[in-house]
């Protein structure tokens, strides 16, 4: 088993590195001792029962087969089964549960299009260097539209604290988020204007003007935000120049909060929105600009979609994992269930012939040998349920906004162990069903 076990970790580890972006090494000389360690407690821990139990065997009962069924086995035999299959369930649960989540984080209204937009940083530019670059990259073909921010979009860290309102003088130590963005972010994301306007170059904005989302404008309390001063600090007034609808500022880990924009048009993130059937030229177009401009730096552009999709990307290494973890834990549960069935088959050999002999069908058979089976099997579906949702509740709470845990998630988790139950246990009980009484009482 240590053999069989070591060589399948041996090849199973490079995928394992690729999966989780890590680079572990098998050493065995290192972990000699603590593997060899394991081996004999594994043998001592699994050998100790049936040692200990058949050197307590009276020789003259068990000559005379007065060996009996100790209720104590029979509980120590299916309570291992029931821990297997519980075991298989909550994973099967958390499955479906992790995967249905990341679906959830992907397929959610966020409040802005992350579709055909790119985004990477200017370096090394001055001013009016950057202003220029700006310009050029709108003239080529295949970009839509361009705009600019300090620091990334997806980053949702960006913060700042001083707004207050007359009618909501604690708002003044709210910390709010707070994106420094340029021109044109707003119509580059597609954030939908509830009211007034975005930043505009006809009319000069500047750091004194901000635009608040639908969160902001209820902390403040203003009922008419468009046009109003806000305080900032003790002597400093911000006009708010418009109002955008709530959006998933950053991952969904995260709860839609207050925002402010604030202008700046020195952030040196680029975000432009391409043509659709175009990216590859448009983005080759952009790449040789950025050439032309930073002579010195690599271009590194993303789409805007996969940086999103990066924010989940333990959850997807999760789910990948979870995956594997409860196909190991149904293949285990179905070698226990398999074992299980043989040994029962075995043990009531003598009451199958004679109830062959006395009329009894095939169906009847396997109908008397899947009973007990049954009862085990529902006995682990009702002690997982409860440690199912714990355990998948818990994980949900990572999230601001999760799904929410469907009755048919432990109906399909249980239904799916009951069909592999069948299926293990099936090709025992057809095989004891199928037996020639005669043979088995010969050989009683």
């Amino acid at each position: 088993g240590l053999i069989i076990s070591l060589s399948l970790v041996y090849l199973l580890l490079p995928g394992f590195n690729t999966l989780t972006e890590k680079q572990i090494v098998l050493d065995f000389a290192r972990y000699l001792d603590e593997l060899v360690l394991i081996v004999l407690a594994t043998g001592i821990l699994a050998g100790s029962y049936p040692a200990f139990y058949l050197s307590g065997f009276n020789p003259v009962a068990v000559l005379k087969g007065k060996m009996g069924n100790l209720k104590g086995e029979e509980f120590i035999r299916k309570g291992l089964v029931i821990v297997q299959f519980t075991l298989s369930i909550v994973f099967i649960v958390g499955v479906m549960v992790i995967n249905n989540q990341i679906r959830f984080t992907q397929t959610k209204n966020l409040g802005y299009n992350r579709q055909n937009v790119v985004n990477f940083e200017s370096k090394g530019l001055e001013e009016k260097a950057f202003q220029t670059f700006l310009t050029n990259l709108k003239q080529i073909p295949g970009v839509v539209i361009v705009s600019n921010m300090a620091g990334e979009f997806l980053w949702g860290g960006d913060s700042g604290s001083g707004y207050w309102s007359p009618e909501s003088p604690d708002s003044r130590m709210h910390l709010f988020k707070s994106p420094k963005v340029g021109y044109d972010v707003i119509e580059t994301l597609g954030l939908e204007l509830v009211e007034g306007r975005t930043y505009q170059r006809e009319f000069n904005d500047t750091r004194k003007r901000i635009i608040l989302n639908e969160s902001a404008v209820k902390l403040l309390k203003i009922k008419d935000p468009v046009g109003t001063l806000l305080k900032y600090g003790d002597d400093e007034n911000r006009e708010i120049i418009g109002v955008v609808k709530d959006f998933q500022y950053g991952s969904m880990h995260q709860k839609i909060e207050p925002l402010i924009f604030r202008f700046r048009d020195w952030g040196r993130n680029c975000i432009v929105k391409l043509q659709e059937g175009t990216e590859v030229a448009t983005l080759q177009r952009i790449e040789q600009l950025f050439k032309d401009f930073h002579p010195k730096y690599n271009f590194q552009a993303t789409y805007l979609d996969d940086d999103y999709k990066a924010l989940y990307k333990s959850e997807q290494t999760e789910s990948t994992l979870s995956n594997y973890m409860a196909g190991i834990a149904i293949i285990i549960s179905c070698l226990g269930l398999f074992g299980l069935a043989a040994f029962t088959a075995e043990r009531r050999t003598k009451e199958i012939g004679i109830r062959k002999i006395l009329g009894a069908s095939r169906l009847v058979i396997v109908k008397l040998l899947t009973s007990s089976f049954a009862k085990t099997l529902f006995i682990a579906i009702l002690l997982s349920l409860p440690i199912a949702y714990y355990l998948a509740n818990s994980w949900l709470q990572n999230f601001a906004y999760s799904i929410q845990i469907r009755w048919w998630f432990f109906v399909i988790a249980g239904g799916s162990a009951l069909v592999v139950a069948w299926l293990t246990v099936g090709f025992q009980t057809l095989k004891a069903a199928t037996i020639n009484p005669v043979d088995c009482l010969r050989n009683e």
